[in-house]
């Protein structure tokens, strides 16, 4: 299995602290998403494995080097605190899938997050709670046990 795993990794995993270019010193946090990002793609053995390599999920070739990972980030957007996100959850990481977002923005743009049409307009359950002020754990409570029409119904009544 490892052999096979070895032949499967395309570029370096651990950066070791490499100076030769400076871009470890001055980016860790953009070599630490890097390296998430690769073992999340690339080895079996890393929790999560099956919601992205065991899916089908990728890493560019051109993104298999830090330095080019982190070149990337530096000219599209990254600053300390916000997240990559695949901007379609079932393509790969490449520079025309990915984007940096807050992280109430990439919470939005998961498989799993319902979203909710009231008077037209349709927003995730989250940002409808917040505008209308309900819990959230009340509006899921709703979905599970009345269905997302309900849920829907209830909150185009709430002024």
């Amino acid at each position: 299995v490892m052999a096979e795993l070895k032949q499967k990794r395309k570029g370096n995993y651990h950066h070791n602290g490499n100076k030769k270019h400076g871009l470890f010193n001055e980016n860790k946090d953009l070599f630490n998403l890097w390296q998430t990002m690769k073992t999340r793609c690339e080895n079996p053995k890393r929790h999560n494995y099956e919601r992205y390599g065991a899916r089908g999920i990728t890493i560019c070739e051109e993104w298999h080097e830090a330095k080019t990972f982190v070149e990337w980030a530096l000219q599209n957007g990254y600053k300390k605190g916000l997240q990559l996100d695949r901007i379609d959850n079932n393509k790969g990481y490449s520079p025309d899938n990915c984007r940096f977002v807050t992280p109430a923005e990439n919470s939005r743009n998961r498989r799993n997050t319902k979203f909710l049409t009231v008077q037209g307009v349709t927003k995730c359950v989250a940002e409808w709670c917040r505008e209308k002020n309900v819990s959230q754990f009340t509006v899921y409570w709703w979905i599970r046990e009345k269905g997302i029409k309900y849920a829907e119904q209830r909150l185009s009544e709430i002024a």
